[in-house]
């Protein structure tokens, strides 16, 4: 009795559990074809016959790219900074040394009228960073791009063509 009752057990296969299964996988199918449905038979906007096309005046025209200079291009030193880095694990301190490269000579005498702006936005823009995001060539990318543009922000219009670093030591 205790043999039937063995071959009964090993004669069932699961039961329930593999029709469950079964069904939930047949749902997910049936659901994400219907998504993929719905996203491939969007309609994609068409451009109507009945818009007239748009014509360029002075207001609408896109600035025309600056001129550059001629001559040889117009640097600003900037004194050597030291900071902290803004790391928590260990202390770590960032010098560098600056150059900005200029447009004209009405943009020298902006950028260094704001000098003092200027050499602190620098500070606090470095001691906010920490050793991982400046010791990669992206990172040191980002920061220039940054500087800039926060740098002709504080200065007023795009004097500041370019930012380079002649020395950068971390450690």
């Amino acid at each position: 009795m205790a043999e039937d009752a063995k071959e009964e057990k090993g004669k069932s296969s699961g039961g329930l559990l593999p029709i469950i299964n079964l069904a939930l996988l047949v749902l997910v199918l049936a659901v994400g074809g219907f998504i993929a449905w719905k996203l491939m038979s969007m309609e994609q906007p068409t451009a109507d016959a009945d818009k007239k096309p748009v014509t360029q005046t002075e207001e609408t025209a896109l600035p025309e790219a600056e001129e550059e200079n001629a001559g040889p291009p117009i640097m600003i030193d900037i004194d050597n900074i030291t900071v902290n880095l803004a790391d928590t694990d260990e202390s770590r301190f960032l010098r560098t040394k600056i150059k900005l490269e200029v447009r004209s000579e009405e943009a020298k005498t902006k950028v260094t009228e704001n000098m003092v702006k200027i050499n602190d936005l620098i500070i606090t823009m470095l001691a906010s960073k920490t050793f991982a995001e400046i010791r990669t060539p992206q990172g040191k990318y980002a920061l220039k791009e940054d500087m800039v543009y926060r740098l002709n922000r504080i200065v007023g219009g795009k004097p500041i063509k370019n930012l380079y670093f002649t020395d950068f030591v971390s450690q």
